[in-house]
C-alpha cells in the first residue's frame, strides 16, 4: 500500500498548487506575479496553468479543495502575509483528515474500503 504522504507528496501537494496558480490567474495576477508570489518559476506557473504539472488527481471536482485554496488566493489578493507552504500542507491535512482522497487512493492503490489511517494521522 502506497502511504498517504506518498498520495500527499505525488498528487495532492501539486494538484493544490495548481488550483492555486489557476486561481490567481483568474484573479488577473500575470504569470510572473504568481512566480514570484509563490517562490516558482515561471515555467512552472505555465505547466500548472496547461495542465502538464499537478492534474493528475482532478481536485476541480473536490468542492472543499476549491474552496479552501480559494480562500488562500483571497489572502494573497489582500495583501496578507501568508507562508504559502505551510498553507498548502495545512490544505493537503485537512482533506487527508476528511477521507476526501479515500476513492481516489483506492483507485491507485486498491486500498480496503475500513481504511481510516488518513483522519488518525491528520487530526
Amino acid at each position: 500500500m502506497k502511504s498517504p504522504f506518498f498520495l500527499a507528496d505525488r498528487y495532492l501537494i501539486p494538484g493544490l498548487y495548481r488550483l492555486l496558480v489557476m486561481n490567481l490567474r483568474k484573479r488577473g495576477l500575470l504569470e510572473v506575479e504568481i512566480a514570484e508570489i509563490l517562490g516558482i518559476s515561471v515555467s512552472n506557473v505555465s505547466r500548472y496553468l496547461n495542465m502538464k504539472r499537478g492534474a493528475l488527481l482532478r481536485l476541480e471536482d473536490l468542492e472543499e479543495a476549491l474552496k479552501l485554496t480559494d480562500e488562500l488566493a483571497e489572502s494573497i489578493i489582500a495583501g496578507e502575509r501568508v507562508s504559502i507552504n505551510f498553507s498548502i500542507y495545512k490544505i493537503a491535512s485537512e482533506l487527508l483528515s476528511r477521507k476526501l482522497l479515500c476513492e481516489f487512493h483506492r483507485s491507485i492503490d486498491g486500498i480496503d474500503r475500513s481504511c481510516n489511517i488518513c483522519p488518525e494521522i491528520f487530526k
